[in-house]
């Protein structure tokens, strides 16, 4: 069925491409490059992005607002390999089957996520971030050169619209479904000859997409409120300073686990036979909802949290040389409240809380010199982290079900990490000829941990309330030592470019991620993973400007993968051996006449791990399990988006309708690749229709996502089989539908 869909789609795509070519032939003299060009930074320099030798793409802010995507998690249908869900409030961003899987705190995902040149290091941050984009770029493969910590397959760089010397602004209202009311806008100008700044906002209250029948409270709502102020100073021509601060609080009902069945599934044809592990609240008369995305959870969901930062970017020319200098300060707190069980039965109450603080601080120079152009840098990142797990628990939780007698302290892993991070980092790019350029890079990087934590299990003091884990009573276990890890990521590319619009590129290059600690669980620190990507690609805009192809082919050589799980009160993390990644990419974008725009990514992707043995707590009776073959999480097989829009120019303004279209293979959500542990294979279409004045003053939007009204689960676990091992996790937003009201000025 997926190789069918496959060609399926490939000769519609096919079909389409040619008969548009066809018919544009005849015009394209008169209406040329109809393609926008689009400038990005993805290599630490302002350049047309078809002229970047690298699998990247760049979704620009009008298309965001356009295509109402408001936050990270919706980029998906305007990308190809890239998949976005999150787990308790934390972003899980994959690129080519690369991503973050990992419940437990303190924890950094696999993607480099960033700011406006700013490291956001907690995955729960990148979920705010998103009004008032200029555009996003992200870059596919390992990013070990320029980005260096927490690359391995990838980086997400957002860029906010900068402060103007013209004055001007927008303010933007949306009203939907589920009671959605949403404000943004911002207003930019000149202070003074030499100081410009912006101010942009965003408001957005909605009522929940579910119900919790046993508490009344809705399920995944969302209230936030969100800020960020920039000041541009330019003394003189040769420098520019920015100075920038955001801040982002949210309190609502959103990131509660969902009950979507049994964990362990009866298996008669395994040697031993496994009897099926059944949700133990279900067992002494707990519920569950049919409908999944309300809740009979005995507790919560319940979510506040609180990011802001500061930031400043200086860019000076001295002479030959630029020197550029991003410095930055972040803040991150949030706790969330679910129920672990997932019933209505009164057997737990899981919180995760988390409280950062860090500071980094980049300075590179470069310039060119006859036929090269160079940069080299240094970076320093330093963090402070508390954070952990509480989970209150009822002993009927221990042995066979029982009934409940009150809820003790149960089980928490609290503890800090601090971070201290260096590197340094070169790039060269030689021109042999005017049409052949080699780029050589290298970092090194440099990383210390510290850890103080604590693990406990008390089942005989009551709850509430939390009892403070120092003093311990009774004793727990802690634990204070540190760790260190270096890393030298090298990376080739030549470049060919036989015309002015066609780029050929090969390149070798490396990443890497820490080791690190799994805070609270008072385990062995687990060692850094390294990947080595090989990749073949193609840039080219044909027809006079009107056809836009980006082809790559990569192979990945994965080493020690940070793989977690499940244990008992414990979320362990392993390395698993080795893993390999193979995969093609496809963005096309087509103009056949000014009105008419046709988008296609596509994408396969074939992950395995290789040389991994694991067992499963779900299914202990197993023993290790060899997992050398299983697809890797986050990783499937085939994604295709494809997009269309048309627009007609009337009297009254300018009228745009869009249409798009997503099918994904399935999703497997852990290692051993289980059907009933997974998202099936799934189709989404959404559609919008735009209407823009005359003078451009004026937009009004109307918007229907997830036509079909699709279950869609983005992520997923088996939870500790003290309650049962039940399958929970998130799911992707329900059929919405609303209009947007704008004024720009």
């Amino acid at each position: 069925m997926k190789s069918g869909l496959i060609r399926f789609c490939s000769s519609v795509s096919v079909a389409a491409i040619l008969s548009a070519v066809s018919a544009s032939a005849a015009v394209a003299a008169e209406n040329p490059a109809l393609v926008e060009e689009v400038i990005v930074t993805a290599q630490k320099r302002a350049e047309n992005l078809q002229n970047v030798p690298a699998s990247v793409s760049a979704v620009t802010g009008d298309a965001l607002r356009q295509q109402q995507i408001s936050s990270v998690e919706g980029l998906a249908q305007s990308l190809p390999n890239v998949n976005f869900g999150q787990t308790t409030g934390n972003a899980r961003i994959a690129i080519r089957g690369v991503g973050f899987d990992n419940i437990s705190l303190g924890n950094e995902g696999r993607i480099a996520y960033h700011v406006d040149g700013v490291y956001v290091s907690r995955p729960a941050a990148a979920l705010a971030t998103f009004y008032d984009v200029e555009r996003v770029e992200v870059l596919r493969g390992p990013q070990g050169t320029l980005y260096g910590r927490n690359a391995t397959g990838g980086a997400v760089n957002l860029v906010s619209r900068a402060p103007t010397r013209d004055f001007g602004g927008y303010l933007d209202g949306t009203v939907g479904n589920y009671g959605l009311y949403k404000a943004e806008g911002a207003l930019s100008g000149p202070l003074s000859d030499a100081v410009s700044g912006r101010v942009a906002f965003q408001v957005v209250e909605r009522g929940g997409y579910g119900k919790n029948v046993t508490t009344g409270e809705d399920v995944d709502d969302q209230s936030t409120r969100a800020i960020r102020a920039q000041l541009r100073l330019e003394p003189t021509p040769q420098v520019q300073l920015t100075l920038s601060g955001d801040y982002f609080t949210e309190d609502d009902h959103a990131y509660s686990f969902h009950f979507l069945g049994q964990g362990s599934l009866p298996n008669p044809t395994s040697t031993p036979a496994l009897p099926g592990i059944v949700p133990k609240g279900l067992l002494i008369g707990g519920g569950v909802t049919a409908n999944k995305r309300d809740s009979a959870a005995d507790s919560g969901p319940s979510n506040s949290r609180e990011f802001w930062g500061l930031g400043a970017n200086l860019h000076a020319t001295l002479g030959a040389v630029e020197l550029n200098a991003v410095t930055g300060y972040r803040s991150s707190d949030f706790k969330t409240t679910t129920d672990l069980d997932a019933t209505s039965a009164r057997l737990t109450i899981y919180d995760q809380l988390e409280n950062s603080t860090q500071f980094s601080q980049e300075l590179r120079l470069s310039g060119d010199f006859r036929r090269a152009e160079w940069v080299i840098g240094g970076y320093y990142f330093k963090e402070s982290l508390f954070g952990g797990t509480r989970v209150a628990l009822d002993p009927a939780v221990l042995g066979p079900p029982r009934p409940t007698t009150g809820l003790k302290q149960g089980f928490f892993g609290l503890g800090s990490i601090d971070t201290d991070a260096y590197a340094l980092f070169g790039r060269l790019r030689l021109h042999l000829s005017d049409q052949v350029a080699v780029n050589f890079g290298a970092r090194y990087s440099d990383e210390r941990k510290e850890i103080d934590e604590e693990n406990k299990l008390d089942l005989t003091t009551a709850y509430p309330p939390f009892v403070p884990v120092y003093p311990p009573t009774p004793p727990g276990v802690r634990r204070q030592t540190s760790a260190s890890w270096t890393s030298f990521t090298p990376s080739v590319t030549v470049e060919f470019k036989p015309t002015q619009d066609l780029l050929l590129y090969a390149t070798y290059s490396k990443g890497f991620k820490s080791g690190g600690f799994n805070l609270g669980n008072v385990q062995p620190p687990f060692a850094p993973e390294k990947i080595t990507d090989y990749e073949v690609g193609l840039r080219a805009d044909w027809l006079e400007g009107r056809l836009r192809t980006n082809l790559s082919a990569f192979n990945y050589d994965y080493t020690d993968l940070q793989v977690s799980k499940v244990n008992g009160t414990v979320i362990s993390i392993e390395n698993a051996a080795n893993a390999k990644v193979r995969g093609l990419e496809a963005e096309v974008l087509l103009r056949p006449t000014e009105p008419l725009r046709l988008e296609a990514n596509f994408a396969l992707l074939d992950s395995e791990y290789e040389n991994y043995v694991s067992s499963d707590p779900a299914r202990a009776a197993l023993g290790p399990i060899d997992l050398s073959g299983n697809d890797l999480t986050q990783a499937p097989r085939y994604t295709v988006n494809l997009n269309a829009s048309y627009r007609w120019d009337t009297a009254l303004g300018t009228i745009t309708a869009r249409g798009e279209a997503r099918w994904v293979d399935r999703v497997f959500f852990t290692q051993y690749n289980l059907a009933h542990i997974s998202q099936p294979a799934y189709e989404l279409f959404n559609a919008f229709l735009t209407w823009e004045s005359a003078d451009r003053g004026w937009t009004a939007s109307a918007y229907v996502r997830n036509i079909a009204d699709k279950e869609i689960i983005s992520s997923g676990l088996v939870s500790s089989t003290l309650v049962g091992a039940p399958f929970v996790g998130s799911l992707e937003p329900p059929r919405t539908y609303g209009l947007t009201v704008g004024r720009r000025f």
